[in-house]
């Protein structure tokens, strides 16, 4: 038995026939560039706060500071961006979309489109 799928925003980012359409592409895209943008924020945040407790660091020590966060930063986003991506090839990422948002509280502050229930698509 087929169920009929009343989700507004799945039904906008699946097509009919189960593929992706590019509004879920474009989506999923906004989305790891929102967590990339996120962890940035806070990387730069807290390596500003560390800079102002070590006094005067030499070009390595910086460049060390720079390369090791850089590198914490891209551990952390590694699952969460391969879920995403992930998702994408299995017509999941509505779902993940609002799970990421959510976990990381990335909806904070911008907005995100209102969809139309009756057509499936976002209200201009």
């Amino acid at each position: 038995m087929d169920l009929v799928d009343h989700d507004p925003v799945r039904q906008v980012l699946v097509s009919p026939e189960g593929m992706l359409t590019p509004q879920a592409a474009a989506e999923i895209e906004a989305t790891i560039a929102l967590l990339t943008e996120h962890f940035e924020r806070v990387r730069q945040h807290e390596v500003k706060r560390l800079r102002g407790r070590l006094g005067e660091l030499s070009s390595t020590q910086e460049n060390a500071i720079e390369s090791l966060t850089h590198g914490i930063i891209d551990q952390i986003l590694h699952a969460p961006i391969t879920a995403l991506t992930a998702a994408s090839q299995d017509n999941e990422s509505p779902a993940v979309i609002e799970i990421v948002h959510h976990v990381f509280s990335l909806d904070a502050g911008v907005e995100r489109p209102e969809y139309d229930q009756a057509f499936g698509r976002p209200i201009e």
